[in-house]
């Protein structure tokens, strides 16, 4: 990672600030201590929404993803999955009760086992719905409310009439991914977009969308002027090493980072072990990790593939080992 691919925009390293956005099954709390421990430079990490199930209870990974005790050493932010206000105010409260005094509203989501059940981005279309939620909560709970939302469900021509509703309550912050659900992660985000939004927003905005490189932060940056803050998900999966690069924070020598990102595997293998039942479980949730993990490697591609073929933990510990030994020699395969 040469210097050059620093960031260098206008903007002043000591208003820069990163935030680690929340992938379901990807950035439990697992994955953000280790983060946390082995490369730093996010200023808030947002945990996987929570979300009441349909008898009202909260799945016992959901509470443990949240937990103080699992969360120490990194400011957290949890994120809740509601729609109606019953269910907001139960889930913020439940969230003040474990020390948070700050919460995340999910508005972005754009699953549709989520949206179909009026959940996540399924609520965009509805912005009366929306302003009668934050109605009837904000006044019940005793935490600082931020909103993560994309440009609607179906097409950007929602994000206007929900912002007139964001516009009457004292949000701290309004994180707005410039995609439509139905575009999934496809297409180019709405840069355009985001620049109207930005102009109609009372609140304080906060880019979320496609920053994989430094060069990608600084033409954003360039465009958008004003905004200092980011936040980041793919990318940082992809890159641990990436909010430390944008800050221009020092960072190791080939083998420095070669033993930095095995640490990293390491940390993380070994506590799924502790906690996942079955060998089986344990290869898909380390798979998926790979899937991102894959990136840090000269060719990612291989590199991935040799974690897929791996069929049991002695062959996906020989993968892991080829896998560190090309990084070490940065081979291309």
């Amino acid at each position: 990672m040469p210097r050059d691919h620093y960031f260098c925009s206008m903007q002043k390293e000591s208003e820069l600030k990163i935030y680690f956005a929340p992938l379901q099954e990807s950035t439990d709390f697992i994955y953000r201590s280790a983060h946390a421990k082995y490369f730093g430079g996010v200023d808030k990490y947002f945990a996987p929404y929570i979300v009441r199930q349909n008898d009202g209870t909260i799945k016992k990974s959901h509470l443990r993803d949240i937990k103080q005790e699992n969360n120490l050493g990194y400011p957290l932010v949890p994120q809740i999955l509601a729609g109606k206000s019953e269910d907001f105010i139960f889930l913020a409260r439940l969230l003040q009760d474990n020390g948070y005094n700050e919460i995340n509203w999910n508005l972005g989501c754009p699953y549709p086992m989520v949206t179909n059940k009026g959940l996540g981005s399924g609520l965009l279309p509805h912005p009366d719905k929306i302003k009668s939620i934050l109605e009837e909560s904000l006044p019940k709970i005793n935490c600082k409310v931020s909103v993560k939302l994309r440009t609607g469900l179906k097409s950007h021509d929602e994000i206007f009439k929900v912002i007139e509703v964001l516009n009457d309550f004292s949000l701290i912050e309004i994180i707005l991914h410039p995609r439509f659900a139905k575009q999934l992660y496809r297409e180019i985000p709405d840069e355009d977009l985001f620049v109207a939004v930005h102009k109609a927003l009372k609140n304080n905005l906060i880019y979320n969308g496609d920053i994989l490189t430094a060069e990608d932060l600084n033409r954003l940056n360039i465009q958008f002027g004003d905004i200092t803050t980011w936040m980041i998900g793919r990318g940082i999966l992809k890159n641990p090493f990436l909010p430390q690069l944008l800050k221009n924070d020092p960072l190791p020598e080939n083998d420095g980072r070669a033993e930095i990102l095995r640490n990293f595997h390491d940390e993380i293998f070994l506590s799924h072990s502790k906690l996942l039942s079955g060998s089986s479980h344990l290869l898909m949730r380390m798979e998926k990790f790979w899937s991102y993990f894959c990136f840090a490697f000269p060719n990612a591609h291989k590199t991935f593939k040799r974690i897929k073929k791996a069929a049991n933990l002695v062959k996906y510990e020989i993968a892991v080992n080829e896998n560190f030994q090309k990084l070490r020699n940065n081979e291309e395969d």
